[in-house]
């Protein structure tokens, strides 16, 4: 076990530093080739490559083909983690298309549930699931049933909060910290179960890679995510879950994601591209660089409009706002298993 965690710490020292400069040298691919978009919340005239999250992709690929490499001997594992790589790149894939062609609401929800299946193929998971006070419920028929709902769901959601730069890298690397600890802390599995050291790997290797990423993309941001990043961190987010058998404790730490997924959705009444709103739900005031909530009675509801209400907020500003509001339902989550276990 010792091996393993001085390998960990190796390959997560690698991912930071590979990351920031994957993704330095995707962001002067895309400028080249002209894969920009306007960022909308500051002084116009201001364009960054679309799709930064590829470069935090190649990144936290390579700091997870390092470990594996050294423990090629361990074959279950290895196997385990070429899966995942290869479903996390199938939806990262899916995200470079919809940045460069764009794809339908429906498409995407429906193409990024698809690893759901793969999971349940390939047994990575448990058919249970803990809920507190009652315990481990078992759901051998309903489980496999909702692997493709936690897909879609999870990389939807983080896809919904993707709207400033720096909101979703921060929001996902503030989850899946707390998620990583609650499964240290409070173990649902065996610690010799294959699948619990899987999720230690992957929790580990993505937070090193956020790490990494961020600086790229935090206030002012030197690129966008692009769907490339955001349905990603989703899905990796799933699968440490299903993994780790944390489902209920990362709705619960999301729960500030997960309304704001809600609201969304029945204040617009259906499925839709963010590209396709009528209505914002802000509006930039780009000459003095604040944000404010659009008063029409038609604009969605999200975290961001709710935020702005009642006063402006500097993009900045409101960044962070929405990292306390993760970290601190992170932390009551935390309590809350404490008192339990």
């Amino acid at each position: 076990m010792s091996k393993m965690y001085v390998d960990l710490f190796i390959s997560a020292i690698v991912g930071i530093f590979f990351t920031y400069f994957f993704t330095f040298i995707v962001e002067r691919f895309e400028r080249r080739i002209g894969l920009l978009g306007e960022d909308v919340h500051k002084k116009p005239g201001r364009f960054l490559p679309k799709s930064g999250g590829l470069g935090f992709l190649f990144g936290w690929s390579f700091s997870i083909l390092i470990y594996m490499f050294m423990n090629a001997g361990n074959k279950m594992i290895f196997n385990d983690l070429i899966t995942i790589l290869l479903i996390i790149w199938f939806v990262g894939i899916v995200g470079l298309y919809d940045d460069m062609k764009r794809l339908g609401g429906i498409t995407k929800v429906l193409l990024t549930a698809l690893p759901g299946i793969a999971i349940y193929f390939a047994s990575l998971y448990r058919p249970f699931v803990f809920i507190p006070f009652l315990g481990n419920a078992r759901l051998s028929i309903v489980y496999p049933i909702l692997l493709p709902i936690i897909y879609a769901v999870a990389s939807n959601a983080i896809n919904m909060t993707d709207t400033f730069t720096g909101v979703a890298p921060g929001v996902v690397l503030i989850l899946t910290i707390f998620t990583f600890l609650s499964f240290l802390f409070f173990p649902l599995l065996p610690k010799s179960d294959p699948l619990y050291q899987i999720a230690i790997i992957l929790a580990v290797l993505t937070i090193s890679s956020l790490i990494g990423y961020l600086p790229h993309n935090f206030y002012p941001g030197k690129s966008f995510n692009g769907d490339c990043g955001s349905l990603s961190w989703g899905a990796i987010l799933a699968t440490i879950a299903i993994l780790s058998k944390t489902e209920f404790f990362l709705v619960m730490a999301a729960i500030p994601i997960v309304t704001n997924g809600f609201t969304i959705l029945s204040s617009i009444k259906g499925i839709i591209e963010h590209h396709e709103l009528k209505t914002r739900p802000t509006i930039p005031d780009r000459d003095n660089n604040i944000i404010k909530a659009n008063p029409d009675e038609n604009a969605p509801i999200t975290l961001a409009h709710l935020l702005t209400l009642k006063n402006p907020l500097s993009e900045k500003e409101l960044v962070i706002s929405l990292y306390l509001l993760v970290s601190i339902s992170s932390i009551f989550t935390m309590i809350f298993y404490a008192i339990l276990f």
